[in-house]
């Protein structure tokens, strides 16, 4: 007997009306009441359904497994488990994240550079080490890297030397991106970054200016601000061919700001290949500033909500849910590694600087040398050995969560971190939003006709068609 799925959400929304959500197929049936108050009666007895006069009705409740076997749902659950270790251990591409240096000329409270004075640059030797390593993945195809640090532009000799190596390699190598503070990106390296086959740069700002150089100042406290911004002007208007992302890092101190600054910034670059996305602080373990008020997950989606709101701003994914159901990130991918500039290599790259969180380095005779950690990121963080997480209504489009967080909390005991998804807390506020958004569209395209909210079946599906995103970076 088929019963009423776990990850069903059925709600009323006072602006809208009645809609039904399921996170395992992830669709959202806008209903008429009448549906509504019949869906109410099946949730309590799922026996009622086969007194339903509509077949229809019925065949879409049981095709978006709103209404399922169990054992239908579980073999469900066991393919995307079979499928998250499969691409888990995946061996056709070579995800690196590179710390040419740790090295960095900003001062920034809340990152892990405040423990790391180190100025290594990678050597010569290292460089040909990692080269060897490299050539080592026989199966591999396609080689990713994302250049990082510290600041890289620090050793942008470096990031040449290797990117030269890289193209010589018997794999492909399109493409590569960079996270930098953009204070030392001049004219100079940004007529290099083509060459470099560097086709997206990620540049943060914390606010407007004042703000910005009282929280990411030179390390001798000098501002920032002005500098970075003549050297994007520059970059937009030179023959680069990538795009370029600003982060503006918020929190409760500068949250204010950051639709000036947007606007600010869409305005003066109109046309060009830049985008600007809200970015949310994380803190690093042991460590709390005094000026830093961290959002939690509930009051970062409350902002999103709120500039959608006031500002008509959509979020860079829009509001949908985007299933996840594989959660598949460099920290427990069998090829992705973050590599630091003495050779060590970390699984992660919030981990970077932390000698307790490498997983061994690429000058010894074997890299791996902390087996036990790499385990605990693909095995030990797996959500589908987690009760909790099974039984949860947003498992199939969460995942699990943020898998470094998850270690630190689940594994090494690490308090007030929250590794939930954000819609387990705001979901029907998200689903509000876009569905504003989706009543918005559907009306100006049926400017001069009658606009009808729903079929005369008096139920319909509005969820947006599916696509394939790649998850970046944050600093």
């Amino acid at each position: 007997m088929k019963s009423w799925s776990r990850y069903n959400t059925l709600f009323h929304s006072k602006n809208y009306g009645y809609f039904l959500y399921n996170a395992f197929s992830n669709i959202l049936l806008e209903l008429d009441e009448p549906h509504f108050r019949l869906l109410e009666q099946l949730r309590e007895n799922p026996q009622q359904l086969l007194s339903i006069s509509d077949p229809d009705f019925i065949l879409l409740l049981e095709e978006q497994f709103v209404f399922s076997d169990k054992q239908i749902e579980q073999k469900k659950i066991l393919l995307n488990r079979y499928q998250r270790n499969a691409k888990c251990f995946n061996a056709t591409t070579l995800s690196l994240t590179i710390c040419p240096t740790l090295a960095c000329n900003f001062g920034c409270g809340y990152c892990f550079e405040h423990s790391q004075n180190s100025a290594t640059v990678m050597s010569p030797k290292t460089i040909d080490q990692l080269m060897t390593v490299i050539k080592r993945f026989k199966e591999i195809k396609k080689l990713s890297v994302t250049w990082y640090g510290g600041e890289p532009t620090l050793a942008f000799e470096t990031i040449k030397t290797l990117t030269e190596s890289f193209s010589k390699l018997d794999m492909l190598f399109s493409d590569a991106g960079m996270v930098t503070n953009g204070y030392l990106l001049d004219k100079e390296k940004i007529s290099q970054l083509n060459d470099l086959k560097i086709d997206s740069v990620q540049i943060t700002l914390d606010g407007l200016e004042a703000t910005h150089n009282k929280r990411r100042m030179l390390k001798n406290g000098g501002a920032t601000f002005r500098t970075i911004i003549d050297n994007v002007e520059a970059l937009m208007n030179s023959s680069y061919k990538g795009k370029c992302n600003i982060r503006v890092n918020i929190d409760k101190t500068n949250q204010h700001e950051y639709h000036s600054l947007r606007t600010e910034l869409l305005d003066r670059f109109k046309g060009k290949k830049l985008m600007v996305d809200p970015g949310h602080i994380n803190t690093v373990q042991n460590h709390v500033d005094d000026y830093q008020c961290v959002l939690c997950n509930t009051e970062w989606a409350d902002f999103i909500i709120a500039d959608y709101q006031n500002n008509g701003v959509m979020p860079r994914n829009g509001f949908f849910p985007e299933a996840n159901p594989f959660n598949i990130c460099m920290a427990n991918s069998y090829t992705g590694f973050v590599i630091g500039p003495e050779g060590e290599l970390y699984k992660c790259w919030k981990d970077v600087g932390k000698k307790g969180m490498t997983i061994g380095n690429i000058h010894n005779e074997e890299p791996i040398d902390n087996p036990d950690l790499v385990a605990l990121y693909s095995i030990g963080t797996d959500p589908f050995n987690d009760d909790t997480c099974l039984e949860c209504s947003m498992m199939p489009i969460c995942s699990g969560g943020c898998v470094n967080t998850r270690l630190r909390v689940q594994q090494f005991g690490e308090k007030d971190e929250n590794f939930c998804s954000l819609y387990k807390e705001r979901l029907v506020t998200y689903l509000e939003a876009y569905y504003d958004s989706y009543r918005t569209r559907e009306i100006l395209s049926l400017m001069g006709t009658s606009a009808k909210p729903l079929t005369s079946k008096g139920y319909r599906m509005v969820q947006p068609a599916k696509k394939e995103t790649t998850p970046g970076i944050r600093k």
